[in-house]
C-alpha cells in the first residue's frame, strides 16, 4: 500500500440508494468518530493502579454541508421517518481532481469505511448575508465495515 497523504476534499460521505453510492453535495467537513467503552475492573488484585477492559463499539459520522434543498430535505425526511440509512465513507475515485465535481458526479473509490446509519440530529443554519448551512449526525447501527 502506497504511503500517500489523502486530501480531505477527496474523502466524502457517500449514501447508498439503490445500488448506487451517491456522494452528499456541497460538503464542507466530515468527521468519523470511533469510541469505545471503557469497563473498570480494578479491584484489590490491581493494586493502587486502575485496570481496563473494553467494551462496545459505537460510531458516528458528522457532516457539515453547504444546503443543497435536495440533499437537505431527504435527510430531513429519513431523520423524520427514522429510516435507516447505508453510508460509506471514502475516498472518491476522482481523488486529485483539479475542476471540482464531474458532471456526472462524484464515484466512490475502492476502501474506506461503510455501515447502517440512523440521523440523530440535523441542525440548520441560515446566516444573514451568507449562505445557508446544515450539520447532521449519523449514529451507526450495528458494525462498521472495512470496504475492499
Amino acid at each position: 500500500m502506497e504511503n500517500k497523504v489523502v486530501r480531505g476534499r477527496d474523502l466524502m460521505l457517500f449514501k447508498k440508494v439503490s445500488e448506487n453510492y451517491v456522494a452528499l453535495g456541497a460538503a464542507t467537513t466530515h468527521t468519523m468518530n470511533l469510541s469505545r467503552e471503557e469497563l473498570d475492573i480494578s479491584n484489590k488484585d490491581t493494586g493502587e493502579y486502575g485496570d481496563t477492559e473494553l467494551g462496545q463499539i459505537s460510531w458516528d459520522i458528522q457532516a457539515d454541508s453547504m444546503m443543497i434543498e435536495a440533499d437537505y430535505d431527504s435527510l430531513v425526511d429519513a431523520f423524520l421517518s427514522g429510516e435507516v440509512l447505508h453510508v460509506a465513507f471514502a475516498v472518491t475515485a476522482e481523488a486529485g481532481s483539479k475542476t471540482g465535481k464531474p458532471s456526472a458526479g462524484w464515484t466512490i473509490g475502492s476502501g474506506g469505511y461503510e455501515g447502517d446509519v440512523c440521523i440523530t440530529s440535523i441542525t440548520a443554519n441560515a446566516a444573514h448575508n451568507d449562505k445557508a448551512t446544515y450539520s447532521a449526525t449519523f449514529k451507526g447501527k450495528g458494525p462498521l465495515l472495512k470496504r475492499s
